[in-house]
């Protein structure tokens, strides 16, 4: 039976607030899951608008070469973006192993 999108986004929203082992969670570990959630989204933020100052930087300096310098500026900030992820997800998951 092939699922809808729907149903697909509520089965993933459901694994990561409480997995598929309907983890309860405590209101304390829902507060602070949330506050991790608005802090590593707010660094990404704020990554992005480095990005796309670089963007406009590399633009103005260097418009021949600026496919392949905007290549290796969107490899990196690939990397960054997973990086502040992963750490984002590593935070998560400790607060979902605290013990209530």
């Amino acid at each position: 039976v092939m699922k809808s999108a729907l149903e697909l986004a509520l089965e993933r929203a459901n694994e990561t607030v409480g997995g598929e082992e309907n983890i309860k969670l405590s209101n304390e570990q829902k507060v602070a899951i949330d506050q991790i959630r608005k802090l590593y989204e707010a660094k990404w933020a704020e990554k992005e608008l480095e990005i796309n100052a670089q963007t406009a930087k590399l633009e103005n300096e260097n418009p021949e070469g600026l496919a392949e310098a905007r290549a290796e500026l969107q490899r990196h900030n690939n990397a960054q973006r997973e990086e502040i992820f992963a750490e984002r997800d590593a935070k998560i998951e400790e607060v979902r192993q605290q013990q209530k």
